[in-house]
């Protein structure tokens, strides 16, 4: 193995652990804005549909498209009932359940961090690298896995906002305006 190759291989769990530590901060406690619920939701539909587009006539790909995108829209169900909801007067807030959405997140990662490598090592090679990843039934079941969840995840945090009253502020005799 070349100096680069072994460089590579001690850098690419370096990086994972950098990316998960990162995640572990991102998915704690959040203020809930529905304006963001909605471009999550808007995102992921987009993707999802992108991809099928891309892969069309690709059946087996497709199959593991849609069904990634329901087995992510099932954990995206289960990680809402795990959620921890809070309405307070200072706002809306959401703490998603870190395991499932860990695990998903990582799992993509991982896809994309092969994908570089697998990259990496056709161009060391000189052999020309597989154009079609989405085609790939891994890579399309991850696309839906990742875009179910966190589709399934943005609209059940729209319809629990939609669902709550804001908790009126307690009055300040001493905040004068």
């Amino acid at each position: 193995m070349e100096m680069t190759t072994l460089v590579l291989l001690l850098l690419v769990p370096l990086a994972v652990w950098r990316i998960y530590s990162r995640l572990k901060v991102i998915l704690g406690r959040t203020k809930s804005e529905l304006w963001r619920h909605y471009a999550t939701l808007a995102v992921m539909a987009v993707m999802l549909l992108a991809v099928a587009v891309q892969i069309f006539g690709n059946w087996i790909a497709m199959a593991a498209l849609l069904a990634g995108a329901l087995v992510g829209a099932f954990l995206g169900k289960i990680s809402m009932k795990r959620s921890r909801l809070e309405n307070r007067p200072d706002g809306f807030f959401y703490t998603q359940d870190r395991k499932l959405g860990l695990l998903i997140i990582m799992l993509f990662i991982s896809r994309l961090i092969y994908r570089l490598f697998e990259a990496y090592l056709h161009m060391h090679n000189g052999v020309p690298l597989d154009p079609d990843f989405l085609g790939n039934p891994i890579s399309a079941w991850l696309f839906g896995l990742l875009g179910g969840f966190y589709a399934m995840y943005a609209w059940l945090l729209v319809q629990w906002r939609k669902t709550q009253k804001p908790v009126p502020r307690p009055v300040d005799i001493f905040d004068i305006k």
